[in-house]
């Protein structure tokens, strides 16, 4: 998905550490939610300057996603002239173009929307189901029709008294401000975990594991645009198990600010070996915030969080117990293959590059062992989209113990 802006933070050796100020700066960009923010300082508090390399520039980094958001509780009564406008990008080459008004006097309280990423069809679901009957009609160039449609479903009083929430971003062009609507969620369901909040909470998690393990941490690398959020962080000095295998832990955090979805914080860890082969892989799921569970629910599930030195403990033990020095045989490049396979939600070209390179290996003039194989897929995933690379991540430990 192409967001209107999106940046990337890789670390860089001896990139410094977020003082306090920068740290708490990044709750300054949350607005409206003074409740939360107290909670969150409250559960999550920080004292002192972060222990954790490379936060400095990354939190710089982040600032620089300035695009301004605004949620609005509406129903289709505060949407006026309604209609569809073609784009040339993309899959859905309709937008739903609007203008919000206030229902009380009529004055109009953002001119020229645009819906972008899915809000089009959030918004023709959540108000009247109806994303599959717009699309047909525009693909029939019934775009009047449609409108027409809209309309008069607008006059129904059991449709237009539904409220939801919208969720607004502001982004300029040649000085030219220009407003769409990103996502829609449900009014009891509204979303209040963002970005900037997400990522306060993973620093004040790893710069309180640094502090208890005696251990450095750094942030590896962060993907931020103005609705997501990917980020690393992992320990600057491994465990050695032998064999030449160094293993380091951290922790992945996601979290998307479209819909009704969730921020998941996974405990990962990378090994390598003294020849530099190497592979990322994500072993367990700490905790995931539904942004649509009530504060009391989602307090609970962020004690889990509190786990993530013991996880630690437990993922180094059971890296351990894995053959990396086992050498592959041609059962178990079939048996990798397969499981490539029957991935879901990965791009089938992907995955057929993948099989692909594994397939081609002649074992009988050179050997592999299962570290160096596991380093060719983990190559694949250096320019994935998060998303792909997270699910891939999450396979490599389940496929890690069938070798």
């Amino acid at each position: 998905m192409a967001y209107l802006k999106q940046k990337d933070y890789l670390y860089t050796k001896n990139d410094p550490k977020a003082s306090k100020e920068d740290t708490l700066s990044l709750l300054d960009q949350v607005t409206e939610q003074n409740e939360l923010l107290e909670n969150i300082k409250k559960e999550f508090p920080l004292n002192e300057d972060l222990d954790i390399g490379g936060t400095k520039i990354a939190i710089n980094v982040f600032n620089e996603i300035d695009n301004k958001k605004y949620d609005y509780n509406l129903s289709l009564n505060n949407l006026i002239n309604l209609d569809f406008k073609r784009v040339a990008t993309g899959n859905n080459n309709y937008r739903l173009v609007f203008s919000v008004v206030s229902e009380k006097d009529n004055k109009i309280l953002i001119p020229n929307v645009e819906t972008i990423y899915d809000a089009k069809k959030k918004l023709l679901d959540l108000l009247l189901e109806i994303n599959k009957f717009s699309d047909f009609m525009l693909k029939n160039d019934k775009r009047k029709e449609l409108v027409d449609e809209l309309t008069s479903l607008s006059k129904d009083e059991d449709i237009n008294n539904k409220i939801f929430n919208f969720r607004f971003i502001s982004s300029k062009d040649a000085d030219i401000e220009h407003e769409f609507l990103r996502s829609v969620v449900t009014q009891n369901r509204y979303k209040t975990y963002d970005n900037p909040i997400i990522l306060y909470i993973s620093l004040i998690l790893i710069h309180n594991l640094s502090k208890n393990t005696n251990k450095d941490f750094y942030l590896d690398s962060m993907h931020v645009s103005d609705s997501t959020l990917d980020a690393s962080f992992l320990e600057k000095a491994g465990v050695k198990i032998g064999n030449g295998i160094i293993v380091t832990t951290g922790l992945i955090i996601s979290n998307s600010e479209l819909g009704d979805g969730a921020a998941k914080f996974n405990a990962v860890y990378k090994v390598e070996n003294t020849d530099g082969k190497k592979v990322t892989v994500i072993r367990d799921e700490l905790a995931t915030i539904n942004h649509g569970n009530n504060p009391d629910t989602i307090k609970e599930k962020l004690k889990k969080l509190e786990n993530l030195e013991q996880n630690r403990k437990d993922t180094i033990l059971a890296v351990k117990e894995i053959k990396w020095s086992k050498k592959i045989k041609r059962d178990d490049v079939l048996k990798l293959m397969a499981l490539i396979s029957h991935v879901r939600n990965v791009p089938s070209r992907l995955k057929d590059s993948m099989k692909k390179s594994i397939d081609k290996i002649d074992l009988t003039k050179q050997a592999y062992n299962v570290i160096e194989i596991f380093d060719k897929l983990d190559g694949f995933l250096e320019e994935e989209d998060p998303d792909i690379t997270l699910i891939l991540e999450s396979k490599f430990n389940e496929w890690l113990t069938k070798l």
